[in-house]
């Protein structure tokens, strides 16, 4: 799913806001930002983890991720589910004691009757603004997210946390995220969650749309791409700390994944620091 809220952001904006919908569609690889992100969930059911919790989230909920904290997000098979994201710097907020209220740590929020009618307008609004004004909405659109903040403050807050070991797959994924960078072998991995490869790989696919090679592969490669751009180390070394036993196995994952090549990638992300 293409984030285009994300690209306005790359583009300078303090605000953004972009709604989509779609059928098995997941951000497995997990990712982080130096922005904060609401994410409204409209209909459907939507698991999202951390590197510590794992939260399932229903229809009209929100659940709110601050700048830095990884993330990842990925539905049932076949359910089809519709969202908003809202992504904003700290310096958008108008109020400190506002910014404050959501700055600590994830949380998610299930308005109801009146407050979630107004989370909702308030979301149309900010949709309406950056359709119509683009990126001469800012200064409404700072306003709006200040607003949509207020109210998700007097909103009820819900401790959406799964279990670390509320189920096979979720433990699985937290697994996978804390070895990835080791060799994975499937027949090791059915037997350490006492099932086979053939049920395990079934299950897998079913409650996370890829397959569990894929899976650790996106992890790699996202891991791989923030040490192209945070470090200067030799392409070949961030290769070996991902886990790829060869860096000619490496360039072809990376660039199936993103398009191009690793030295290209960190080409690219040099030049937008520099533009």
């Amino acid at each position: 799913m293409l984030d285009f809220a994300g690209d306005l952001m790359t583009r300078g904006r303090e605000v953004a806001v972009a709604r989509s919908h779609g059928v098995d569609e997941n951000m497995v690889r997990a990712h982080r930002h130096d922005y904060f992100e609401i994410y409204f969930l409209e209909a459907g059911t939507r698991y999202h983890g951390t590197d510590q919790e794992l939260y399932r989230i229903e229809q009209s909920e929100l659940i709110i991720f601050p700048p830095g904290v990884e993330h990842f997000s990925y539905g049932d098979a076949g359910v089809p589910f519709r969202r908003v994201v809202v992504y904003f710097r700290p310096e958008a907020v108008l109020y400190a004691h506002v910014l404050e209220a959501v700055a600590g740590q994830v949380c998610v929020v299930r308005p109801g009757g009146e407050s979630l009618r107004a989370v909702e307008n308030v979301v149309e609004e900010l949709l309406t603004a950056q359709d119509v004004l683009g990126d001469g909405a800012q200064d409404e659109m700072r306003l709006l997210v200040t607003q949509l903040l207020v109210k998700l403050m007097r909103a009820e807050r819900r401790d959406a946390r799964l279990a670390r070991r509320a189920g096979r797959i979720a433990d699985v994924i937290y697994h996978l995220h804390d070895h990835y960078a080791e060799p994975i072998d499937l027949t090791t991995l059915a037997e350490r969650f006492f099932s086979s490869p053939f049920y395990l790989s079934r299950e897998f696919k079913k409650h996370t749309g890829s397959t569990i090679i894929g899976y650790v592969n996106g992890l790699r490669i996202g891991r791989a791409e923030r040490l192209l751009q945070e470090t200067a180390r030799p392409v070949s070394r961030i290769s070996a700390e991902v886990g790829f036993a060869n860096v000619s196995h490496f360039n072809r994952v990376f660039r199936a994944r993103t398009g191009m090549s690793p030295s290209q990638f960190r080409g690219r992300e040099k030049a937008r620091e520099r533009a």
